[in-house]
């Protein structure tokens, strides 16, 4: 069954990092976003985006921390993410600034396809 990982970090140097570990073991289609941090930011009045960037620049939430997603194909690649990204973190669990999760996809489509494909050399 295929995962859904998640690392959300302050660092986005680490975050580079942390794409570059996983390019090694094949975890190539990753989306990187950044994301604003309500804790830090306040809630009082949260900022919703519009389509189209016309609110100046000062009422812009300050964004203080990025999220990777990535699909892998099961969970000792999920293991073999971890233990990249802790490579470059440190610990995970002591970390304060960093958290990476991992949930089952029981449906995904196209995913399959390229493994696949990839598996039998297929570009």
């Amino acid at each position: 069954m295929a995962y859904m990982v998640m690392l959300v970090a302050d660092d986005t140097d680490q975050l580079n990092a942390v794409l570059r570990t996983w390019e090694c073991i094949h975890v190539d289609d990753v989306v990187l976003m950044d994301s604003t941090c309500f804790h830090r930011a306040g809630i009082e009045q949260p900022h919703i985006a519009m389509r189209y960037r016309f609110e100046g620049q000062e009422r812009r939430q300050e964004e203080c921390s990025a999220v990777l997603f990535g699909v892998v194909r099961d969970e000792p690649m999920v293991q073999q993410c971890i233990a990249q990204a802790e490579t470059v973190m440190g610990d995970l669990d002591a970390a304060r600034n960093a958290m990476l999760v991992a949930w089952p996809l029981p449906i995904v489509k196209g995913f399959r396809q390229r493994v696949r494909d990839e598996e039998e050399g297929v570009a």
